[in-house]
């Protein structure tokens, strides 16, 4: 019997990481709002039709401005932006421990 189990173990323990490392990764033009001023700090992406973000991707902005290291108010500027959609698996691991994270944050003293 454990000639068996530990090896089927290994083989449903493979296939539950596989199935949580993976990911599906598409681009598409945005538009960032980028607000800095002396105590505030904001950004906005409006992304493409039909790009939606879930618990758990990942949005990564392409396209940097050349600011020099200050921005007078509010700056909006195209970008090239990449979602990498996580898998379900993670998308319901990352949702359930958020639940526990804003419980812990309203149940504190």
């Amino acid at each position: 019997m454990r000639r068996i189990f530990f090896p089927l173990l290994a083989i449903i323990a493979g296939v539950l990481w596989l199935w949580y490392r993976r990911e599906t990764v598409s681009e598409g033009e945005g538009v960032v709002h980028l607000q800095s001023e002396h105590e505030h700090f904001h950004l906005h992406v409006d992304l493409p039709p039909g790009m939606e973000i879930e618990p758990g991707d990942t949005l990564e902005i392409l396209t940097i401005p050349q600011t020099h290291g200050q921005t007078n108010g509010e700056i909006t500027y195209p970008s090239r932006v990449r979602l990498t959609k996580a898998s379900s698996l993670r998308r319901e691991l990352v949702r359930r421990s958020s639940l526990v994270e804003i419980n812990e944050l309203v149940e504190h003293p």
